[in-house]
């Protein structure tokens, strides 16, 4: 079997496709884990608190106008290639204003239980301000137009933040929250991104939680550094008391368990 053949026969067996995203994929404790829909927005609302954040004006917006996450959804249909020239065709019509094509890859998931509705949520997008800090870095020799339009197209392909990973208290230890954190990277991950990183608080448990997950954690305060993605060396430093967790991933792979 081919390797394209046997990517596809992973996917398959996932059911890793734009349909599972859209109606949900049956997974822990009778949940189903699926792509936001604006009529789950005050659900989401009152649950991301949990995680330390709350749900942003140009998310809300993204999510009730159904952009958000169009450009997953097109590399779910057609692989990376047409996730890259979801996200191209994007820039080309507003480059000036590329947080518009950024929430084209935002994803916002919930978790639904078939009784007690919305019991758990997870954001992630390809964070902007990482892209804008990486161009301080660069030679002063370089065309900027041209770099800026390349990092800022690199960091909206390569780069993700989980910004919230949220599970009503009630409905907790039962996996909830790694299901949400699978599919997230499942999909980032088939869209061809190489970081999927996040920060997280001083909160007792959490660094054993994301290590079952596969991500590995850092030291309070320690930088991440940017190289994979940007080809140059810049780093950026979690908040106060904060520290990183990171999954890191080589071009082409498909990593279809943990």
């Amino acid at each position: 079997m081919s390797k394209g053949s046997r990517l596809r026969a992973r996917k398959k067996s996932e059911g890793l496709s734009e349909h599972g995203l859209i109606n949900g994929w049956a997974d822990a404790a009778g949940v189903r884990v699926r792509q936001a829909r604006a009529g789950d927005l005050s659900a989401i609302a009152d649950l991301v608190p949990l995680a330390g954040v709350g749900l942003e004006d140009v998310l809300r917006e993204a999510v009730t106008a159904e952009f958000a996450g169009a450009a997953l959804r097109s590399g779910l249909r057609g692989g990376p290639d047409a996730f890259h020239r979801h996200l191209a065709e994007q820039f080309a019509r507003s480059f000036d204003d590329p947080l518009q094509a950024y929430l084209h890859a935002a994803l916002v998931l919930v978790a639904e239980h078939r009784d007690r509705g919305i019991v758990g949520t997870l954001i992630a997008y390809p964070p902007i301000n990482v892209a804008d800090d990486h161009l301080q870095v660069l030679p002063a020799d370089v065309d900027r137009r041209e770099a800026q339009r390349r990092v800022v197209m690199l960091g909206a392909i390569g780069l993700a933040k989980i910004k919230a990973v949220a599970v009503a208290e009630a409905e907790r230890r039962r996996g909830i929250g790694a299901a949400l954190l699978k599919r997230c990277r499942q999909i980032y991950v088939h869209c061809g991104y190489l970081l999927l990183y996040g920060a997280m608080p001083p909160t007792p448990g959490l660094s054993a939680f994301y290590r079952r997950q596969g991500f590995d954690v850092m030291e309070p305060g320690a930088p991440l550094d940017m190289w994979m993605v940007f080809g140059v060396h810049s780093r950026i430093l979690p908040g106060a008391d904060e520290r990183f967790f990171f999954r890191r991933f080589q071009p082409g792979t498909v990593h279809p368990g943990r």
